[in-house]
């Protein structure tokens, strides 16, 4: 009996490790990580392969696609978060730009431990992912997608294989009820697909440094104010940018780039007049031979940014205050009495913002929701990958939402709480 129960013992220890790694790959999945040491502690580097059906509404690479089966298999690591970045973007494009400029939606997956199935190295279970915040952030619903996996392991705990099902077409429906639109745009993975006219502005670039500009269409031409034969052949993607565009999110852009995954960005650009305007767009790596070798970007909410000047009447209630002691600012910036020139610009920069916040109103960053508090969660995975704890339900579903905060520790390291 003894050596029954410590055999039940390991099988169960088994189980709960392996359920714990699926986890961490969900959290993983769902908070877009870009560490890749992160993904590497529960995938094995040598043969990992993921096989999903055919989604054309998001990018993929050419060379994934079976065409005989409708699907499509991702290697290794890079592949993976490359496809879990394409997610994202597809995700992120529901968002209300002119409402909400700088708006992440998140998602969270839920995986179905009490039907799931276990056969040697495999498990099976069911799996649901949904969005949070998408009709906070300008959507017409949330978005919601369902499933079956079979996910193998090998001897160490790491997943070797994943295979997601799904309903393709009844997540494209969601899609387009989400966006109230009519229509959802297949999204071009070759150079030779991306031939055709875009109802936005459309410029492709070659994918590596300087990156290059190779086309643009009528709608780029009109948004930049630059000519076709003036960029073409000539400029890198960056002739838009200038003094206030943020190097942080081009940075960050750009280093998607450098390894070949989508990406989406909101960038302060300029036009050839000087024209400042918030341009957020969508990056496509496309193909030739099955290799990528161009980058699409599309611009789908372009913004004009009104310049608000100080007028004679700002400068006129400035001087009311300019006899003051000092003005209630940083230390570097405060100015006393001895220096009413100073205090009397900064006064009509107050003036103009406070005239400005009251025409377009607050930030429409900061109108977003706060997060739902996660309180009452039952188990905390140490590696984690998630810094909020999964929930367990009544039906023995255990959830975990995106979130940036993230661990180090091994993946065997868990703190078990549930009760």
């Amino acid at each position: 009996m003894s050596e029954r129960a410590g055999a039940a013992n390991i099988l169960v220890e088994m189980h709960n490790t392996r359920t714990e790694v699926l986890m961490s790959f969900f959290a993983l999945r769902s908070a877009n990580e870009k560490r890749r040491e992160l993904w590497a502690s529960i995938l094995d580097e040598s043969c990992f392969a993921c096989v999903i059906p055919v989604t054309p509404y998001r990018s993929f690479p050419a060379s994934e696609v079976q065409v005989s089966k409708c699907q499509r298999t991702i290697l290794g690591i890079d592949g993976m978060m490359a496809d879990t970045a394409s997610l994202h973007v597809l995700l992120n494009s529901l968002v209300d730009r002119s409402r909400y400029p700088n708006a992440t939606i998140k998602f969270r997956y839920t995986l179905v431990t009490e039907e799931a199935v276990v056969a040697g190295n495999q498990m099976m279970a069911r799996w649901v992912m949904t969005t949070e915040n998408a009709a906070q952030c300008g959507a017409r619903m949330e978005v919601t997608k369902q499933g079956m996996l079979c996910c193998k392991f090998n001897s160490a705990h790491k997943i070797i294989g994943l295979e997601l099902m799904f309903d393709v077409m009844a997540l494209m429906l969601q899609l387009k009820q989400a966006a109230g639109s009519d229509t959802f745009s297949v999204v071009p993975n070759t150079v030779q697909t991306c031939q055709r006219n875009f109802d936005m502005p459309m410029l492709m670039m070659l994918a590596d440094e300087p990156y290059t500009i190779v086309q643009v269409n009528k709608l780029w031409e009109n948004m930049s104010n630059y000519q076709a034969e003036q960029v073409v052949g000539k400029s890198s993607c960056r002739i838009l940018e200038g003094e206030a565009t943020d190097p942080t999110a081009v940075e960050a852009l750009i280093n998607e780039i450098r390894y070949k995954r989508p990406a989406s960005a909101m960038v302060v650009h300029y036009k050839k007049t000087g024209e400042r305007f918030r341009n957020f767009f969508l990056a496509f790596p496309l193909s030739t031979d099955s290799r990528i070798t161009h980058y699409l970007m599309l611009s789908t909410h372009v913004e004009p940014i009104a310049t608000v000047l100080p007028t004679p009447k700002d400068f006129e209630e400035a001087t009311t205050v300019v006899g003051t002691k000092a003005c209630f600012l940083s230390p570097s910036l405060r100015c006393s009495e001895q220096q009413p020139g100073i205090q009397l610009a900064f006064r009509a920069h107050a003036a103009v913002a406070n005239r400005r916040s009251a025409l377009t109103g607050p930030d429409p960053a900061e109108r977003l929701p706060q997060e739902h508090s996660t309180a009452g969660a039952t188990t905390t995975i140490q590696e984690g990958f998630c810094s909020r704890s999964p929930s367990f339900g009544d039906n023995g579903t255990m959830s975990f939402a995106s979130d940036r905060g993230m661990s180090h520790q091994p993946v065997r390291q868990v703190a078990k709480q549930i009760s």
